[in-house]
Order: C-alpha cells, then structure tokens, then sequence
C-alpha cells in the first residue's frame, strides 16, 4: 500500500471518528432545495477512471446520457444529465474516450471541482482507490455515483461513508436491479404482509461469482439489513470462471420476526433476470425482474433508473439507502467471497469480517503511482 493510500486512510478514520462531534451542517439536499436551478439546463457529469472496452461507462452509462450508439441502438435522451469532462490515468484512454462521447480531459483527477454536478467512478479495476478519488469532490459537496461492487474491502466503504457523513454529500452504490419497478413492489409487499417472515428463495441469472451481487443487492434492499451470516457454494473455485453457486444468507432477529434464512441461487438459462419468493406467516409473494434480449429494453427499464436515481440527488432529493445499508450490503457481498475462498462454504459472520480483507472483482486492479495524488 502506497504512503499516499495510509495516510489517507488514517485521516479517513479519524474524520470518521469526529463527525459525531462536529457542528451539524445543512445537508445537501437542504441546501439544493434552495437554489434556483433552470430545469431545461443538463446537469454536468464528470468521469473519473474508464476502462478501454468493458465496464458499464463505455458500454452502458455513456451511451446513454450521451445518446450516442451502441452497436444497433442510438438512445434517446432519457435523462436530464451530460457528459462533460473526462479523466483517467492513460491518456490515451482519455482521448479515445472524449472522441466517442465529446468530452472535454482534465489532467488531474480532482481538476473537475467546480467543472461538474456530479461524478460517476464505474472501471472496477481502480475501485481500491475509489476513496481517494472520490475525496475532492465529495469534500466540495459534488455527489458521486460508484459502480457496483464499489469497493473491495470495507475500510474503503468506511472511508468514503464518512466523507459523504462529515461534508453531507450524498452517494449512490447501486445494482440497476435496486431501482427496477419489481424491487419497490416487494418494499410494499414486504411491508404489507409483514413483519413476519419465514424464509426468502431467490433466483439471479449470473454465472459469474462477481456479477452475483446483484441478486445479493435486491435481496438486501427488499428485506432490509441485519445480516448475521454469508455462505456460497459454488460449483468452480475461481471468482473468474463461469460457474454456479448458492448464496445462503442468514438474518438476525429483527422486531416480531425470529431469524430466518434467505436463499439465492445463481445460475442461467431462466426465463428472468432474478426472482424473489417471500414465505410471510401466512402467505407467500413471488416477484420476478424479467428479462429480454432487447437492448433498448434493458436500457430503458434496467440501465436508466439507477442514472435517474442519481440525477435525483444532485437535484437535492434525499439518499433512498443509508449509509449504514451501503456499508452492510457491501459487507455482505465481500463475506460471500470469504465464505468461498477461506472457508469452505462455511458461513463467513460479519462481525468477524476483517475491514481490510480484500476482493477484487475485476482479475487485473488497477495500481496507481503515489505521483497521481500530488
């Protein structure tokens, strides 16, 4: 680890410490609410890190808020947001990428301050500096959209967690799955025929350890946190290959409901992107996320509600997760992997989950020289 990454850290740590003690500040959705903001005026969005060829911005994310193709399909606009500036360490990543999507390179990472609304990290090889990336503008009040998984290890979750306490910025870590019509449907149901349920089955079409997260995710934002235990068993060792596996997910006691144990099952060739049955005390509710081949379809109803969830706190509307649920969720998912790796399928228990315990989700993480942070 670079003196530049400790230090950062440590004063992370610290900063997490004092925000109990510190004045209480205006959040930023409180003073949002103030300004005076011209509605047909696009919101400025930054982009820090870029991976070459996959990843969700130059695939996903750019083509729509840009409204530049992708292969067949030119989006519309759906959003009320625009790509305005760009930075990675390669330049010439850089210039390939403002060429595709006109934006403008910056040749500092924190060189966006007072350039843009809002910021977006999405290449998860450099998510083990998200934190450091993210410090400038989340210390200037700039809201900062991080690419599932977010981090790799949940000191880094900490550390940006209390950044966005001590300066009320808010963030977003979302699966597209979180904001899909489906996942509020079961809040309500949950909320309706609740609070008592006996246990959860979920599918999720993934054959790749590391894209399970979004069916963990859904889970975790439809039942909410207290989380005790992760086990996954999986059918390959590597986190890489293809493969399919069960996550066993055990929650704690919670007010008029016993612990109960939820279920997910990842694997592909089903007819749905994931699905959810809920056993409640005296009934049952199946929700399902659909899927389709369409692009334009899975855009529109899977790849744009995390983007709108975003525009939605640069406009000044309040964070949907806590921060207590980003750090859990985030927990949860890195647990998985222990339980994999280290224990044989065994339960890995969060409270014994090491904050520096490290899984990368992508096979080549970024290394960045300490001259970056200068």
């Amino acid at each position: 680890m670079s003196r530049t990454r400790r230090s950062f850290i440590g004063a992370a740590s610290a900063a997490a410490a004092g925000v109990i003690g510190a004045n209480k500040r205006l959040s930023y959705a409180q003073t949002q609410k103030t300004k005076k903001r011209d509605p047909g005026k696009l919101l400025r969005i930054g982009v820090l890190t870029c991976h070459p060829t996959h990843h969700h911005m130059p695939n996903i994310y750019g083509p729509l808020i840009q409204c530049v193709p992708r292969g067949n399909y030119v989006p519309t606009r759906m959003t009320g947001m625009i790509l305005t500036h760009m930075w990675d360490h390669d330049p010439k990543r850089v210039e390939t990428f403002c060429e595709q999507f006109g934006t403008k390179p910056v040749k500092r990472y924190k060189d966006m301050v007072g350039k843009v609304d809002g910021v977006m990290l999405t290449d998860l090889r450099a998510a083990d500096y998200y934190h450091v990336l993210a410090e400038p503008y989340l210390k200037e009040g700039i809201p900062v959209f991080f690419n599932r998984c977010f981090t790799p290890r949940v000191n880094r979750a900490k550390a940006v967690v209390a950044l966005s306490k001590k300066y009320g910025t808010p963030i977003l870590v979302p699966s597209e799955f979180e904001y899909t019509e489906a996942m509020y449907t079961l809040k309500e149901k949950i909320q309706a025929y609740g609070p008592k349920i006996k246990g959860v089955t979920g599918y999720n079409w993934s054959v790749e350890i590391t894209h399970d997260v979004h069916g963990i995710w859904l889970l975790l934002t439809a039942l909410g946190g207290g989380v005790e235990s992760v086990a996954v068993n999986r059918s390959v060792k590597s986190i890489f290959e293809k493969g399919t596996d069960t996550w066993t997910i055990k929650f704690k006691p919670r007010e008029n409901c016993d612990s109960f144990y939820a279920s997910i099952h990842n694997t592909s060739d089903f007819g749905t992107n994931a699905s959810l049955r809920i056993n409640f005390d005296k009934t049952t509710f199946e929700e399902n996320i659909w899927g389709s081949g369409s692009t334009g379809t899975v855009f529109q109803f899977m790849m744009v509600p995390p983007l709108l969830a975003f525009q939605r706190l640069i406009e000044g509307h309040d964070m949907e997760q806590t921060h207590d649920h980003i750090v859990e969720k985030t927990a949860a998912f890195i647990a998985g992997f222990k339980s994999h790796m280290e224990l044989g399928g065994q339960p890995a228990l969060l409270s014994e989950l090491d904050d520096d315990y490290c899984v990368y989700c992508d096979p080549n993480p970024t290394t960045y020289p300490d001259s970056t942070f200068d």
